[in-house]
C-alpha cells in the first residue's frame, strides 16, 4: 500500500527502509545480470542453479534418463513380484481351507 494514498503521515523510518530496499534490489539485480551476461559469454547457461556448457548439460539429461529408465524397470518389477506373491499366498490359503 501507498502511504500517499491514504492520506497518512508517512514515518520517516518507514520511508528510510523502502529507500534502502530498493537500492539493495537495484544492487542485486545487477550483480545478477553482470554474472548472467559473463557466463553467456563462457558458452554457459543456467542449469539446476549451476553455470553449464550445453555438453554438460546434454551429459547430465543422458545421465537421468538412464536413471529413469531403471526406475521404471524396478517398479515394473515390484509390480510383478507382488502379483508372483499374492497369487502365491492365495493358493497357499485357499489349500488350506475346508473342502
Amino acid at each position: 500500500m501507498d502511504p500517499k494514498k491514504n492520506n497518512k503521515k508517512v514515518d520517516p523510518l518507514d520511508q528510510r527502509i523502502r529507500d534502502l530496499r530498493k537500492i539493495i534490489r537495484e544492487k542485486v539485480e545487477d550483480q545478477l545480470l553482470k554474472q548472467y551476461n559473463k557466463a553467456q559469454k563462457m558458452g554457459k547457461y543456467p542449469w539446476e542453479g549451476m553455470w553449464l556448457t550445453p555438453q554438460d548439460i546434454e551429459k547430465i539429461q543422458e545421465t537421468m534418463k538412464k536413471r529413469d529408465r531403471i526406475v521404471f524397470v524396478e517398479i515394473i518389477a515390484l509390480f510383478l513380484l507382488m502379483t508372483l506373491f499374492s497369487g502365491t499366498f492365495y493358493i497357499f490359503l485357499t489349500s488350506l481351507l475346508p473342502r
